[in-house]
């Protein structure tokens, strides 16, 4: 025979239902904290940086399921939303080391790259997967929070997004076999874009001087545009609106105005800027859902066009 239960029994067990579901957040917020202050400088490759590379999986998929969340707002600061894990990585004072973290690993590859792989790197492939992987889904949403941004070295931030455009233009062949994989998701040569949005939307707040004249120097926009209109059909429609928003950012800045010839600098540019235009906006503009935020860019497009071909 069954038994209702009765009323005062539901409170009861709904009261205990809370309670273990408090406990056991309590519990994941502490284990989540330790793995936050284990996180260090350590030697690429070494039993600690391999054990950290798990680590950064973790939080990833930590971070990526709070951001979801209903308090993780644009409005909001990062301290009145639900992200745990990004607000313990600021709070410890571990953003820039984890910065250091990726700009160290993708030095690493590259002269790995230069010397045809020789060392470990191919060995931890794996390991090294997870770590740019989830490291970067990390950077990503942290830089989403203008509290995160006015901690971070904006400027070498910005030397890292040039040196990992330039060597993946660089290593056709290795950005081939990427796209073969189709494996470019959360790579670096994707997320860059995400780290230039997020920096240039709130550029007011830090200032072009800190960072446009290296974007500018290291010619970051022909690099950009270039990339994307020769790997747009291996990315996701999200990838491609924020590559060429990003790209939009920087026309739309004071620096580009003033120094255009800088950044748009001859026929080759201007055609460079043509395939990116078909390739990249016409074919997907209906993905755009504020049209105007790109018309900065389209306008400079046409006037290179008009200028030099």
């Amino acid at each position: 025979m069954a038994f209702k239960q009765t009323s005062k029994e539901s409170k009861y067990s709904s009261k205990e239902d809370v309670d273990e579901l408090e406990h056991l957040a309590e519990k994941l917020a502490i284990d989540l904290r330790k793995n936050i202050k284990q996180l260090g400088s350590y030697p690429i490759l070494s039993k600690e940086w391999l054990e950290m590379a798990d680590t950064f999986g973790r939080i990833a998929n930590v971070s990526d399921m709070e951001s979801k969340l209903a308090g993780a707002k644009d409005d909001k600061t990062l301290w009145e939303t639900e992200e745990q894990a990004l607000r313990f990585l600021l709070e410890d004072g571990k953003l820039n080391l984890c910065m250091r973290n990726m700009i160290e690993y993708k030095h690493h590859q590259r002269l790995s790259r230069a010397e045809g792989y020789h060392g470990g790197i191919l060995e931890t492939s794996v390991q090294c997967d997870k770590f740019e992987k989830g490291l970067g889904v990390v950077l990503r949403n942290a830089w989403n929070h203008v509290e995160a941004i006015q901690t971070t070295d904006v400027y070498a931030l910005m030397i890292h997004v040039a040196e990992v455009l330039q060597s993946s233009l660089n290593h056709a062949d290795i950005m081939e076999g990427y796209c073969n994989k189709e494996d470019l998701h959360q790579r670096q040569e994707v997320l860059i874009y995400w780290y230039l949005n997020c920096i240039l939307i709130h550029v007011d707040n830090i200032h072009e001087d800190r960072i446009m004249p290296i974007l500018r120097e290291r010619r970051v926009l022909m690099m950009g545009v270039e990339w994307l209109a020769l790997y747009t059909p291996f990315l996701l429609s999200s990838h491609i609106v924020k590559g060429v928003e990003a790209m939009a950012l920087i026309v739309d800045t004071d620096d580009f105005k003033t120094y255009r010839d800088e950044y748009i600098c001859n026929a080759n540019d201007a055609k460079i800027l043509q395939d990116f235009k078909s390739k990249c906006i016409d074919k997907h503009i209906s993905d755009f859902p504020q049209k105007k935020l790109i018309r900065p860019l389209t306008d400079a497009i046409e006037r290179a066009r008009r200028k030099y071909l």
